[in-house]
């Protein structure tokens, strides 16, 4: 079967006064991201749309089951390593103006132990839908924290944030009838150069 991680596209900067968990909405990029992703997958006969509960991530897959006319399942166990923080600052928001806080951020994300506390729940649900879906397409919009733990996974490696997952991109892995998995590939963008 194939799988297929998705990062949501765009969102927009948030910080919650109450101090409850932000979900910023996508930007107007983002909404074009999504729409050009759309566009794209419309061509690669998926059999099921999983997404985070996180808004951004269930905008990003409403415009691809809105082409294809499918229906979105919601997957908790996907959601971002972050997805309790009060704030949400795309890490890239520095990566244009404030180099050296971006890579601050940066490997501040790298060695947060907050990667490795969310493997077990990602592994477990990517393994329940692969399963159940056996020589099927999934398509799986999520975060970069899922995406890199379990990419990390397939490629046996300790790091679970050596990956940086662009907007709406593609992260493609075959899983064999055996459980054995590989990647097939990463960070695909291609479709978002009108963007």
């Amino acid at each position: 079967m194939e799988l297929l991680l998705i990062r949501h596209a765009e969102p927009v900067e948030e910080h919650t006064p109450d101090g409850s968990p932000a979900d910023p909405a996508l930007t107007e990029r983002g909404r074009a991201q999504s729409e050009a992703l759309a566009r794209w997958l419309a061509r690669e006969g998926l059999d099921v749309l999983v997404s985070s509960p996180a808004r951004r991530a269930q905008e990003t897959a409403a415009a691809v089951a809105l082409l294809l006319g499918k229906g979105i399942e919601i997957e908790s166990r996907v959601r971002d390593a972050n997805a309790e923080a009060d704030s949400y600052v795309p890490l890239e928001a520095d990566r244009k103006g404030d180099r050296a806080g971006y890579h601050a951020r940066l490997a501040s994300y790298r060695e947060s132990p907050r990667l490795t506390s969310i493997a077990e729940r990602v592994n477990e649900a990517l393994d329940d839908w692969t399963t159940r879906l056996r020589g099927g397409r999934l398509a799986v919009f999520c975060h970069g924290s899922v995406i890199n733990v379990f990419a990390a996974r397939v490629l046996g490696l300790g790091n679970a944030a050596f990956l940086e997952a662009d907007y709406a991109s593609a992260h493609r892995f075959l899983i064999s009838r055996k459980g054995i998995r590989s990647v097939k590939s990463l960070n695909e963008t291609a479709y978002l150069l009108s963007d």
